[in-house]
């Protein structure tokens, strides 16, 4: 099966109401917590409760929904930006997005939630101020750039959903929809870093301590920090406190150390929701 074709059917499956009965979303909050509850997760206040996570997960992964849905729409209505050889790709990309913004925005509202209002995205990086400097220069002008962006903000959204699958425990029907959801990200994140590689970019199809660096200026770090920052990790835990000594493993084949960039690039490295926050914040 083609990868655009296998994106295709996994982005379908969980766009149906059925995959989150009313009955079942959210049941634990109750309707008037939900809609009470805030959208910023940095903005609750102190004495606030703590049984809201699957409310706060749903509600970051449609702002993030949305942005990557906005992105693909103004890059495919820029003039000349999108090769036509490429064009149906993104097409394709872009009503995945919209696919989940429509599964999320129906689970919330099944579940007594008020769902708020789109924000404008602006993708300079000026948060809609012209006074502003530009974060992110070119990015509907320059197919480089708009690719670049792509990559980071589906790299971010990969780890955003590893990070909320934790969090979404309240129906088992809405979890493995939303781990579909982040295998489609995953894909779509291959795809892009494909394209980028095509055109000479040192990316690997995964994130890589070997890719090539982004750069950035300092005001746009928290979107690097959401993509790949500890991505590089070559240490992980088997269980809390313990490490794993991945320097000393040894293929028993032929006895040769595992090299570290292997290391790192078998495990995806969630974040924090303040960390996928801090680079949402960066386009509205």
């Amino acid at each position: 099966m083609k990868l655009i074709s296998l994106l295709d059917h996994l982005a379908a499956t969980p766009a149906t109401a059925s995959a989150a009965p009313r009955r079942d979303v959210l049941a634990q909050l109750g309707r008037a917590a939900v809609a009470a509850l805030p959208l910023a997760l940095g903005a609750r206040p102190a004495a606030a409760a703590t049984n809201d996570s699957t409310l706060d997960a749903l509600l970051q992964l449609l702002q993030l929904e949305r942005l990557q849905a906005a992105l693909y729409t103004q890059g495919l209505a820029a003039a000349g930006l999108i090769p036509a050889g490429q064009t149906a790709d993104f097409q394709r990309l872009q009503a995945h997005q919209s696919q989940h913004v429509a599964f999320l925005t129906r689970t919330l509202q099944d579940a007594g939630s008020t769902v708020p209002a789109a924000p404008t995205f602006d993708f300079s990086g000026r948060r809609n101020v012209a006074a502003n400097p530009e974060l992110f220069p070119g990015v509907f002008s320059n197919y480089d750039n708009f690719l670049a962006l792509a990559q980071q903000i589906e790299d971010f959204g990969v780890r955003l959903y590893q990070n909320h699958a934790f969090n979404i425990t309240t129906d088992a029907r809405l979890t493995q929809a939303v781990l579909r959801m982040q295998s489609v990200e995953a894909q779509h994140s291959a795809h892009v870093r494909s394209l980028r590689r095509g055109r000479g970019a040192t990316v690997g199809t995964w994130p890589s301590d070997e890719d090539a660096a982004i750069v950035r200026p300092a005001a746009a770090q928290a979107l690097t920090a959401a993509a790949t920052g500890g991505e590089a990790n070559v240490t992980q835990y088997a269980t809390a406190g313990t490490t794993l000594p991945f320097g000393t493993f040894f293929l028993i084949r032929d006895n040769t150390a595992i090299s570290d960039p292997s290391l790192a690039e078998a495990f995806d490295e969630p974040i924090t929701s303040a960390v996928g926050q801090a680079a949402l914040n960066l386009f509205s």
